[in-house]
């Protein structure tokens, strides 16, 4: 039996407790008995943490966040070896991150080597990359990728169990969320409902029952490309009998592009605990297309894109650029600005009736939520890895969400990217 405390030790304590509550604010930080490295200060951190919104510094040591607060809060921690960089009212961010993209593995459709399609995200402030398409010779690459020093961002691969009438099991051979570094892991398998707008079908109900119960079984985090009614309705099927058979609570089994949606379906996905990856700029980039057109007559049109509905409704939405495929789409070039930017994707969500908060969420921490992250990345908070951005405008406020020019970009406390050489000295 476990000793009870003195009388003595308990005054002891209770008094030491009354005596927290009367001192004054002290900074969010991280116990440490080493100075931080580095104390960014005086700037307009916005933290997307729901305790501490806002704060003007931030400290970092090695690749995590050691502090977050005010200037007095956070200054105080620096010695003599600290570098202080002042942000000069500039904005600090979480550093973005790409839900669904395909920046390495297809950037050579827009004249991009991977080495340059990871340099052009780190211009945009990606600091983070969902590659939703990554074979066997794919994954090989980003392990030499890695391994050489060249992942300068962190990615998560998602694994293809089908691709036209093709299928495989060959992601039996991986463990879920294997971790090669930390710039590299395997989030999740992905699957192909349909294609042209929802016209191709890949799946009868039945095999794909057994391939979503067999991945779901094995702990893999399902990842399904859905653009139509029809293709939602077979997979929340899929899902619905393979959470019935296996019960997990927080399987967060995912949704790409989540373009035609009816009512029951958006409430079968929050039933079902389910994210919905989107990309605002998708709508925009096709709504020439013959293809986009006959999807929009096979049904209600207010089942178009329902950004809004879907966070309103208490469905996990993430977000995502698709690069290079909408860049395709509109008959631009990937290195042209602001195509593939994290801010030109919040610009298009806000013009889709979300708010420039909801739509920073869907690329920081509810992005990090998509990938089971959020212990991690996504938000400014003591321990997590210090990954972030430095914008020239606060996106709350700015005129022109486009415009708004990425400084910098930090991934574990390493400039990846510079603009500004006051930052990055």
């Amino acid at each position: 039996m476990a000793a009870r405390p003195s009388r003595r030790r308990t005054a002891t304590l209770a008094l030491t407790l009354l005596g927290c509550l009367a001192l004054p604010h002290v900074p969010v930080l991280l116990t440490s008995r080493t100075a931080p490295a580095v104390i960014y200060h005086n700037g307009v951190v916005l933290t997307m943490d729901q305790t501490r919104p806002h704060a003007q510094a931030i400290a970092t040591s090695r690749d995590r966040i050691t502090a977050v607060g005010d200037d007095e809060e956070v200054l105080p921690l620096a010695d003599r070896v600290t570098r202080l960089v002042d942000l000069g009212g500039r904005t600090v961010l979480p550093g973005f991150i790409d839900s669904h993209a395909h920046w390495i593995g297809d950037g050579q459709l827009v004249g991009l080597s991977p080495e340059q399609a990871v340099e052009a995200a780190l211009r945009r402030g990606w600091t983070s990359i969902n590659e939703q398409f990554v074979d066997m010779p794919r994954l090989n690459r980003l392990r030499e990728l890695d391994a050489s020093g060249a992942l300068r961002v962190r990615v998560n691969a998602y694994l293809p169990l089908n691709f036209t009438d093709d299928k495989f099991t060959w992601f039996l051979d991986h463990e879920p969320r294997y971790t090669y570094s930390s710039h590299l892991r395997v989030a999740g398998v992905k699957l192909f409902l349909d294609h042209d707008w929802g016209t191709d079908f890949h799946w009868d109900q039945v095999e794909l029952d057994t391939f979503v119960l067999a991945a779901h079984r094995n702990g893999w985090q399902v990842s399904a490309h859905a653009v139509s009614a029809r293709a939602h309705d077979q997979y929340l099927t899929s899902i619905a009998r393979a959470l019935a058979a296996h019960p997990d609570p927080d399987a967060r089994h995912r949704v790409e592009h989540v373009v035609q949606l009816r009512d029951d379906q958006l409430a079968r996905m929050r039933e079902l605990g389910m994210i919905a990856s989107i990309q605002p700029g998708l709508v925009g980039a096709s709504v020439t297309e013959q293809g986009f057109s006959e999807l929009v007559a096979r049904g209600d049109p207010k089942w178009i894109a329902r950004w809004r509905d879907l966070v309103d409704s208490g469905v996990r939405a993430i977000g995502s650029s698709d690069m290079p495929w909408l860049v395709l789409g509109l008959g631009s070039h990937a290195t042209d600005l602001p195509h593939g930017s994290p801010l030109e994707a919040v610009h298009q969500a806000v013009t889709q009736r979300l708010t420039v908060d909801q739509a920073l969420r869907m690329f920081t921490v509810d992005a990090a939520y998509g990938t089971f992250e959020e212990d991690v990345k996504g938000s400014l908070v003591p321990g997590k890895y210090a990954d972030l951005v430095v914008l020239a405008e606060n996106p709350t406020t700015a005129v022109s969400l486009p415009d708004v020019g990425v400084l910098a970009t930090i991934v574990g406390g390493k400039v990846e990217h510079c603009a500004d050489p006051v930052l990055c000295r």
